[in-house]
């Protein structure tokens, strides 16, 4: 099974920031909107809402989610809420034009793609074995707790902070107190990544969870409050019955709410991403961590979404708790 080098871009076509493009990489979550509260803002384009839409690239499709805007997002004249682009789609946004651009490196790809990259299905599934094996030499990592990337100098590149941010980190700083500088420039969004990437993944899925019943409180609809649930109590106890669950349950929920993307989060812990009787599929490290930035995210914007700061702001003091606790078993 070989896979395709794919590059893709949301690409502004007509309209203010015309010619400007934003890279998706595969399995992020990447935020477009009018203010810094996105990751990629469109000042000049008034008519955007602070975060507008968000867009994800993932297994060589591009789901697009309008996040409440006031002015909406649309497709061939007509207003979504979500939509699955083919490459040369376009939407409206504002009054900016975007349309999907996707390079398959169909000439090169075998020359350009990294070993890593390249996998049958019996190699991923021994990499993986292999990897269990590892892991169970020393301390089961599910189990670990609280920090896990001490030195924010240390975050790994996956997290993809702003330039604007990675010209605030001075060596040796703690994750702690970059948090509490990003906070305080309202840098949000990169302040919810280092924590979701600093600490274990029982904490990051914990976190999110917090968030999401913050912002959520009682007012969940039942398919949300099961996802909730699930990813809750895989927290508490990170089984691979409870992994499973949180997986049916995300899919239940459509993997279109906060609630959802806390489930997946603890769903792309660890194991295997295929069914249960398939070759083994071992999600990438990193996953856990954009899936928990991505319900915290979702919390904050989902429902009024001019309170998104004071959301924050508590999603980042419920952080403080879960970044100094101890592991536990």
């Amino acid at each position: 099974m070989t896979m395709s080098l794919t590059r893709a871009f949301l690409e502004i076509v007509e309209g203010p920031g015309l010619g400007r493009r934003i890279l998706l990489r595969d399995g992020q979550v990447r935020y477009v909107g009018r203010t810094s509260q996105a990751d990629d803002a469109c000042p000049e384009n008034q008519t955007m809402s602070s975060v507008h839409f968000s867009v994800r690239w993932f297994a060589g499709q591009c789901e697009l989610k309008d996040l409440n805007s006031a002015n909406g997002t649309w497709r061939h004249g007509k207003r979504i809420t979500e939509a699955l682009l083919s490459a040369g789609d376009e939407v409206k946004a504002g009054k900016a034009t975007f349309r999907l651009v996707v390079d398959d490196g169909a000439d090169t790809r075998r020359s350009e793609v990294p070993d890593s990259t390249v996998h049958s299905d019996t190699h991923v599934e021994s990499a993986a074995q292999a990897a269990i094996l590892e892991a169970a030499k020393g301390p089961d990592p599910l189990l670990a707790t609280g920090l896990v990337v001490v030195s924010a100098a240390a975050l790994p590149e996956v997290a993809q902070l702003s330039d604007t941010s990675k010209a605030m980190l001075v060596d040796d700083m703690p994750v702690p107190q970059f948090v509490e500088l990003l906070a305080s420039r309202e840098q949000f969004l990169d302040a919810l990544r280092v924590i979701a990437h600093s600490v274990a993944k029982r904490s990051a899925v914990e976190w999110a969870c917090r968030c999401v019943r913050s912002a959520g409180g009682d007012d969940l609809t039942p398919a949300d409050e099961a996802a909730l649930k699930a990813a809750e109590a895989w927290a508490a106890e990170p089984s691979e019955d409870h992994r499973r669950k949180a997986e049916a349950a995300a899919a239940a929920a459509e993997h279109k709410t906060p609630a959802s993307w806390a489930a997946t989060a603890a769903f792309w812990s660890s194991g295997s991403m295929a069914p249960p009787t398939s070759p083994v599929i071992p999600p990438a490290p990193h996953l856990t961590a954009h899936a928990a930035m991505g319900a915290a995210m979702l919390a904050a914007v989902a429902r009024q979404p001019e309170k998104a700061p004071e959301r924050y702001q508590k999603f980042l003091e419920l952080a403080k708790a879960i970044m100094t606790d101890k592991a536990r078993a």
